[in-house]
């Protein structure tokens, strides 16, 4: 008996496997809102600590060319954006700045709320040190998020790998 008649079938089912292998290995991965914050969170922390000495001193900030500042930041939220419209993060950072071998306790710290469109590159707003922090938290911020801008990270553990990050980097450094 010969079963000519399943060739069909055979080339039909490894032609519909073949398509489906190539139509789920080429698809986006879809990322969460948890995953879509955390990235933000990431991509803010890392231009703060790439900004120049003069945009950190148009926040009132000094940064000497001997110190490192390494930085961290939570996302509360993220407006969707477009191509031509980056999203926006709102959120809480805090840098710590210090010359090698600087213990963690002894860096200079600035932290606050930040806003933060998702551009490239990222433009960060931060309050100034030289004017009325409430009024300016008010001004940059949802007025759903204005108490937690005055409390701080949501997420402690943010602080705590900040000084891990800064204590193994920099205050281990000499």
């Amino acid at each position: 008996m010969t079963a000519w008649w399943l060739v069909p079938e055979v080339l039909v089912l490894a032609l519909l496997t073949v398509g489906l292998y190539y139509s789920v290995a080429s698809a986006e991965p879809v990322l969460t809102e948890a995953q879509l914050r955390e990235d933000a969170a990431t991509r803010i922390a890392t231009t703060i600590e790439q900004s120049t000495s003069d945009e950190h001193a148009a926040h009132g900030h000094e940064v000497n060319p001997d110190e490192r500042m390494l930085c961290t930041a939570e996302v509360w939220q993220l407006s969707a954006g477009t191509p031509e419209q980056p999203g926006t993060a709102y959120g809480y950072y805090l840098c710590a700045t210090g010359t090698p071998g600087t213990p963690y306790m002894l860096s200079r710290m600035n932290a606050g709320p930040i806003v933060a469109r998702l551009g490239e590159p990222v433009q960060v707003t931060v309050t100034k040190l030289d004017e009325d922090f409430r009024a300016q938290v008010e001004v940059m911020m949802p007025a759903e998020f204005v108490d937690q801008a005055f409390r701080g990270f949501a997420d402690p553990q943010r602080a705590d790998s900040l000084r891990q990050r800064f204590e193994s980097q920099i205050s281990k450094a000499a």
